[in-house]
């Protein structure tokens, strides 16, 4: 006769999780070196500035025909001042952080051109085909790195039983480039029914517009969540795109409870050390501290999550299987 201890089901362990990840780190610190020697490259390689060429076209959006209403003089003000101190800070360069796939990198949201030896070079691109040309190649070995740095790290959670070999790597690699466009088409399917609805509630109801962008965004977000161990399914399972969409939903929607707060904890952890990371100006070598610091914590926190993906799936299975044998 089965008890009540039999039939008992184990929850994916946050906690647990996470300590496996420090162990994963801690024990392969080489894994951190891709972080590391990006944000080296950001602090004191070359640097691209755009300024004077996307600055005139964000000037031409924010002059178009139905904007010059007085009331929105000081939105539109504000938006300028915004755009215009970005740009000015913004380096091509940074593209090399890739999203959703890539290194991660301290030094990407910090104010570039200058290191403890003085300012950095910088290059301007003369005209847009050199901008597009240079944003190519940044995402695409933004990309590569990405997926070696996500491959190095699943391959110590799940060792691979044949060694990995470079036709491998290229179809997990087109998996990685298909994902960001699948989100993109995913995002404009939803978004552009909810903006439509949103604009239209804006123009009715004038002073919830600030409310609707945040609703906006926040609908978009937890619309996504579902797909955030989609890069795990690839790595691990060597799954393709979709499978690996379908089975990171499935994961999520079973143990969403425990999820959410994993990916919680997660944040916190990662964008609470940052301030602390970030403290040093750019001119300072005291970053360097950040810069490893950061680069352990994160890596940690992405082993981690491999190891949760995996306990959240064998529990996922788990509850199929419990629920088959009762039908």
């Amino acid at each position: 006769m089965n008890t009540s201890s039999d039939n008992r089901i184990t929850q994916p362990s946050i906690i647990q999780a996470l300590l496996s990840g420090f162990n994963t780190i801690a024990n392969k610190p080489y894994l951190m070196l891709l972080p590391i020697l990006l944000d080296l490259f950001l602090w004191f390689g070359p640097a691209w500035r755009v300024d004077q060429y996307i600055y005139p076209f964000i000037q031409s959006i924010l002059s178009l025909p139905g904007l010059e209403n007085p009331e929105y003089a000081q939105l539109l003000e504000e938006l300028r001042s915004t755009w215009e101190t970005v740009l000015a800070n913004f380096d091509l360069a940074v593209t090399l952080r890739t999203i959703p796939i890539g290194v991660p990198s301290l030094l990407a949201s910090k104010s570039p051109f200058s290191n403890p030896l003085g300012n950095s070079l910088i290059f301007t691109p003369k005209t847009n085909g050199q901008i597009l040309g240079l944003l190519v190649i940044f995402l695409i070995t933004g990309y590569i790195l990405g997926s070696l740095y996500f491959r190095n790290i699943s391959n110590q959670i799940i060792t691979p039983i044949n060694n990995e070999s470079l036709k491998s790597f290229l179809r997990t690699f087109a998996q990685i480039i298909l994902m960001p466009i699948m989100i993109m088409v995913i995002f404009l399917i939803i978004g552009i029914p909810i903006v439509f609805i949103f604009s239209l509630i804006s123009v009715l109801f004038p002073g919830i517009s600030s409310f609707m962008v945040i609703l906006f965004g926040m609908l978009v977000f937890w619309n996504l969540i579902p797909l955030i161990f989609t890069p795990h399914g690839i790595f691990l399972y060597k799954l393709n795109l979709f499978p690996a969409m379908m089975t990171s939903i499935h994961v999520v929607r079973v143990s969403m409870g425990r999820t959410a707060w994993f990916l919680l904890a997660s944040v916190i952890l990662i964008q609470g050390l940052n301030y602390l990371w970030q403290t040093p100006p750019a001119d300072n070598w005291f970053l360097i501290i950040g810069i490893f610091g950061h680069a352990f914590i994160v890596s940690s926190v992405i082993a981690a999550s491999f190891h949760y993906f995996i306990d959240a799936t064998k529990f996922s299975q788990s509850l199929l299987s419990q629920k088959i044998k009762s039908a």
